[in-house]
């Protein structure tokens, strides 16, 4: 028998169990996300805003840069996702993911921007000794809110993740874990000065809030380009397919496990070895059972399956001894 190809299509109507497969894959809630989060952002730049007039704080201004950084960087996350969901066609035949890895980067720099901005400025007050600030209470109460407001995206982002595992959204994930330690700073920040601490304190926090947005633009970036240079994913992963494919009894041997990630779909390819005496029909039906153990797994994937008669393992594709011959 000669070697076969099969690839996994959610529109292939002879894929009788394919069906379910997307059942619990809804990109769409990685939209309502970014929109969501677009809205309460505007909310929090607006309140930061006023708390910045009234107290001067130089921690109250890196939470505000923050935020319209935020704002900005949410408004791309809105168009990533929506043209990452674009599908396939002649000139992208793998669709449209990676737009989210370059997404990513660009929300890495623009973290890091504004980083480099709240560092300057901060050093800037240093040297001028500008260290006066007012409204501590009211600079509190309007933290606070921004605090529960990162809350409320961290949860509305760690749920859309379950339905639509979007990098674009992980990141403003991350980087809103970010702001909850943020605004954490500036409050505990805002007290102390309140109950007499020495005002350089303001600028020397600010200063901290820069270098750590900067190690989550670095985190941010380092997703996208693991993507763009299709990263294989974890080794957890890697292992739990190995076992679907390899619980079959009729597969007698599998090599060439290759992943990588688009948007919100993992590509998987592999070759399985089977009986060379079966007919192609049989080791077709074999390699459409494997296809959908992966897919109950792993319901974003976009498969590809190699067949190779049992001990026939000579191709073209191996090039890399132990990498892709393992």
């Amino acid at each position: 028998m000669g070697d076969q190809n099969v690839q996994h299509k959610s529109t292939d109507s002879g894929a009788k169990n394919a069906a379910p497969a997307d059942s619990m894959l809804r990109p769409r809630y990685a939209l309502f996300a970014a929109i969501a989060t677009a809205c309460i952002v505007s909310l929090l730049i607006i309140i930061k805003t006023i708390a910045l007039y009234k107290s001067g704080s130089a921690s109250v201004m890196a939470s505000l840069v923050d935020s319209v950084a935020d704002l900005s960087i949410s408004i791309c996350a809105l168009f990533a996702i929506r043209y990452s969901l674009k599908p396939a066609d002649f000139d992208h035949r793998y669709g449209h993911g990676k737009i989210e890895g370059l997404f990513a980067l660009f929300e890495a720099a623009f973290i890091a921007g504004a980083a480099v901005f709240i560092l300057f400025e901060s050093l800037s007050r240093f040297a001028r000794g500008a260290f006066e600030v007012e409204a501590h209470m009211f600079s509190i109460g309007v933290l606070v809110l921004s605090m529960i407001g990162s809350i409320v995206l961290v949860i509305i982002h760690r749920y859309s993740l379950k339905y639509a595992p979007s990098l674009a959204l992980e990141s403003d994930k991350a980087n809103y874990s970010t702001d909850i330690v943020v605004s954490a700073g500036v409050i505990a920040t805002l007290t102390a000065l309140y109950f007499g601490a020495p005002p350089w304190l303001d600028v020397i926090v600010a200063v901290g809030i820069a270098f750590y947005m900067m190690i989550t633009a670095k985190k941010v970036g380092m997703g996208g380009i693991d993507m763009l240079l299709d990263r294989e994913v974890s080794g957890e992963l890697r292992e739990k397919l190995t076992k679907i494919i390899l619980v079959n009894p009729q597969v007698l041997g599998f090599h060439d496990l290759r992943t990588r990630r688009a948007g919100m779909r993992i590509y998987i390819s592999c070759d399985i070895e089977v009986d060379a005496d079966l007919s192609l029909y049989d080791a077709h039906e074999i390699c459409r059972k494997v296809e959908q153990d992966i897919l109950s797994a792993c319901p974003n994937a976009d498969i590809l399956i190699h067949i190779d008669p049992h001990n026939d393992t000579e191709d073209s594709r191996h090039l890399v001894a132990d990498v892709h011959h393992a």
